[in-house]
């Protein structure tokens, strides 16, 4: 088992209070970036007169109908998927946890080409709403099979890990047997992309994913219960089965969503926790803030440096997370077991 990543002691609020702030001018660069930035160059100062309706109807369009959207849209699943992270590494105890060990990514992936196969002419439209439904759907089997005995976090990450390595084969089994142009679509949306993304795709979900968000950070004081372990967490009034699985849902729905909109964009839900919670503690109400905006620039700076990298082509933004993540998540294993390795 991995040592716990930090204690649950308390940083002042002040500190708390600051590092938020500063997270979130951090954040308004990542957004200003994602506007200045893709195939035409928007210089700061055209953008600034964009935004006070002071140019003309050419940069009007590429800031306000094609950019800022989309921008929004990474803002606001980069966060959620961060407090989806945050939350099931919570509920199984596991610093290596996230919405993909939980079988929700794996889940969304699969429904999306059996959608495609059975109804390819459609596959597009109704892409995010079968991405939605099997996210939800294997989230809910792990939690269902993994509740037939106790809830334990190691049942729990085992049945998870089990499902997702089942699903992911089903995804690759019907990926080299089933070829055709109405697989560019989902290929896409599996790299993880927010190309076409526009103020309906934005408008659709954010209702939505706010809400969710908002529940989760109410639940905060249960999260902190529930990390101590089934045992002591009922002994101090903790209704388990109840909490644990009203969390578990609100998790699984802030990755299902946020996947159906923008795609399989990995390792936001593990980075962004870890960075949240070794700046401002292991409690959870400042943590999901934390967390939300660090995912939020995640998700921000990775679609504005897809398009900045090698321009008129994007490179979507799952991949720049997946290139920063994979070697994070070598570097956590690695620092993690030496902890272990240090404290026996």
């Amino acid at each position: 088992m991995l040592a716990e990543p930090v204690s649950y002691h308390r940083f002042g609020s002040r500190r708390t209070f600051c590092t938020l702030v500063i997270l979130a001018l951090v954040l308004t660069a990542a957004v200003l970036f994602g506007l200045t930035s893709g195939a035409v160059s928007i210089p700061a100062r055209i953008l600034w007169n964009t935004l006070l309706g002071l140019e003309g109807p050419r940069q009007d369009f590429i800031i306000l109908n094609l950019r800022l959207p989309r921008t929004l849209l990474a803002a606001l699943t980069g966060a959620s998927l961060a407090v989806s992270g945050a939350v099931i590494q919570s509920l199984l105890r596991n610093p290596l946890a996230s919405p993909k060990i939980a079988g929700i990514n794996s889940g969304a992936a699969f429904a999306v080409l059996i959608c495609t196969l059975i109804l390819p002419g459609h596959a597009s439209g109704l892409a995010p709403y079968a991405a939605a439904a099997g996210g939800l759907a294997a989230g809910g089997l792990v939690w269902i099979m993994a509740n037939r005995g106790q809830a334990e976090a190691a049942r729990l990450t085992l049945i998870g890990v089990a499902t997702g390595f089942a699903l992911d084969a089903a995804v690759e089994f019907l990926l080299v047997t089933q070829t055709g142009p109405e697989f560019s679509a989902p290929m896409i949306w599996l790299s993880g992309s927010l190309w076409g993304r526009g103020w309906t795709h934005l408008t659709g979900v954010a209702p939505v994913l706010s809400v969710l968000i908002l529940l989760a950070f109410l639940l905060s004081f249960r999260l902190d219960l529930q990390y101590l372990g089934p045992a002591r967490a009922a002994a101090l009034g903790a209704r388990n089965r109840l909490e644990r699985g009203t969390a578990f849902l609100v998790a699984a729905l802030l990755a299902a969503i946020s996947v159906s909109v923008v795609g399989v964009i990995g390792f936001v839900g593990l980075m962004a926790p870890h960075i949240a919670m070794r700046v401002v503690g292991g409690r959870h109400w400042p943590l999901l803030p934390a967390a939300a905006l660090t995912g939020a620039i995640f998700c921000t700076g990775a679609d504005a440096a897809g398009r900045a990298i090698a321009p008129p082509v994007e490179i979507s933004a799952g991949i720049i997370t997946a290139l920063l993540g994979a070697p994070f998540f070598i570097w956590l294993l690695v620092t993690e077991s030496r902890g272990q390795g240090g404290a026996g």
